[in-house]
């Protein structure tokens, strides 16, 4: 039957339709409207959900790689490094509220979303970490200004 799992494995509709349920984000062009700041907080932020699931799967450690190149110092990649090795010991980046403009703050997430479903295993704790991050660009409060013209909290 279509949709459903048999012996613990997914049959190949739903393989491929979680294996790349949004378009590939384009990292480049977007990423240098970022400051400095803002991309070593988008670097942490998917070191962050690389290890949200407390092990890092290849296809994540692939996303990592573009983010560290991103960045715009060697002491930045070192930190990014640091954190990704903490993170198998429990370690979350420290990340503060970010205030990006709503299409910055979305492409954040989009990428985020992809490394969650990249190794074919969605974790709670991803899941959790995503909301985190959300909560953190305050992307809910941008979204209700942007559909009502005014905030609804």
């Amino acid at each position: 039957m279509e949709g459903h799992v048999h012996h613990g494995q997914p049959l190949p509709l739903v393989e491929t339709t979680m294996k790349h349920p949004f378009d590939k984000v384009l990292l480049t062009s977007t990423v240098n409207e970022l400051s400095s700041e803002q991309k070593f907080w988008f670097a942490s932020s998917i070191a962050g959900m690389v290890g949200a699931d407390g092990h890092a799967h290849r296809e994540e450690l692939d996303f990592l790689k573009k983010a560290i190149n991103f960045l715009d110092s060697e002491d930045q990649i070192h930190e990014i490094i640091s954190m990704v090795k903490g993170l198998q010991k429990g370690f979350s980046p420290p990340l503060g509220k970010l205030t990006l403009e709503p299409r910055l703050a979305f492409f954040i997430l989009k990428y985020l979303a992809q490394i969650m479903v990249s190794d074919d295993d969605l974790s709670p704790k991803e899941i959790k970490y995503f909301l985190k991050i959300g909560s953190l660009l305050e992307y809910n409060t941008y979204y209700e200004e942007d559909k009502w013209g005014k905030s609804h909290e």
